[in-house]
């Protein structure tokens, strides 16, 4: 990234005065929220990646000419339809005091779809310049946001600008990832410039798109309910969580409320559950709900009554 390094610090001198690269609006970069990810289960793959490295840059509050905070953004083009950490090859200056935020977006100047933040002790320290020994794989876990393949998205780093508070981030200076490129923005995120000739060393993984199928019968007539989730796509269903909700009998009185865990369903794999005993008078609703990490929500609602325990006209 010897050549990358180069051409970037001679861009960046003119990038003031260059036309932005993306239409601008007003983005805060000043303030990041922190946006923890939940524990979960699934096996998530590599995606996209480029990992050749030939040199490093700077991000976050650095010399050139006078003083810049740099961001950097790289563009990819996921392939699956979940998208759910992103690893850049990093290190941390052993001046920096503040955290390094790392934001997925569809537009470079728009919104954040996800955003996290790491503090300078997640990263490898160096005393200046580092070398490949000296950087770090670092995992940005994020919550998982669904994506479009084939749609441009960005991965954007930044961090405060205060004396001595950067980060280095490695790349390389010719165009090894064919799906993206290296944007630079010295104004805190308003106007950006592209690098076409440049990447970062970054991955990206996901998930793919799988879809559910909800079966719901009555098991008994004694107050059972019974239920069969089935993967009906071509992909492992992972962390698949069933809600279900019963209302209604006299007085509510036959309210329910719980969840079922499934955990990973292959692809022609079906689960079965069944709830019960209920007793009460009167018509109830039974509705469930289904979601995964790779499956968007797919929800069922039947009209039934119930004598006592006995359940009947399920529609």
């Amino acid at each position: 990234m010897k050549q990358m390094l180069s051409c970037i610090v001679i861009g960046i001198v003119v990038l003031s005065g260059l036309g932005a690269a993306v239409t601008a609006t007003h983005q805060n970069q000043n303030n990041p929220r922190q946006n923890p990810a939940p524990a979960v289960f699934y096996e998530d793959e590599l995606d996209q990646s480029m990992t050749d490295m030939d040199g490093t840059l700077q991000v976050g509050y650095v010399i050139l000419g006078n003083y810049t905070n740099l961001s950097v953004a790289q563009s990819f083009i996921p392939q699956k339809e979940v998208l759910t950490r992103v690893q850049f090859l990093m290190a941390a200056n052993t001046s920096t005091t503040q955290p390094c935020v790392l934001a997925i977006r569809d537009n470079l100047t728009e919104e954040n779809l996800a955003e996290i933040s790491l503090q300078p002790d997640d990263f490898p320290m160096v005393n200046g310049t580092p070398t490949e020994e000296q950087l770090e794989w670092i995992t940005f876990n994020f919550t998982d946001i669904w994506v479009t393949p084939g749609q441009v998205y960005y991965i954007v780093v930044y961090s405060k600008a205060i004396p001595g508070n950067f980060y280095w981030i490695a790349g390389n200076g010719t165009n090894m990832y064919l799906n993206g490129t290296v944007f630079i923005s010295v104004d805190n995120g308003n106007t950006w410039g592209e690098f076409p000739n440049a990447d970062g060393c970054f991955k990206t993984y996901g998930l793919h798109e799988t879809f559910l199928e909800i079966t719901m019968k009555k098991f008994s007539p004694f107050g059972v309910i019974s239920y069969t989730v089935k993967n009906i796509g071509n992909y492992t269903a992972w962390d698949v969580v069933i809600e279900y909700t019963v209302k209604g009998g006299i007085l509510g009185l036959i309210d329910d409320h719980g969840y079922a865990i499934a955990g990973g369903l292959l692809p022609g794999e079906f689960v079965g559950f069944g709830r019960g005993i209920f007793f009460g008078l009167g018509k109830i609703t039974i509705s469930l709900k289904i979601s995964g990490a790779n499956v968007k929500e797919v929800s069922i609602e039947k009209n039934a009554k119930i004598l006592f325990i006995f359940i009947m006209n399920i529609e």
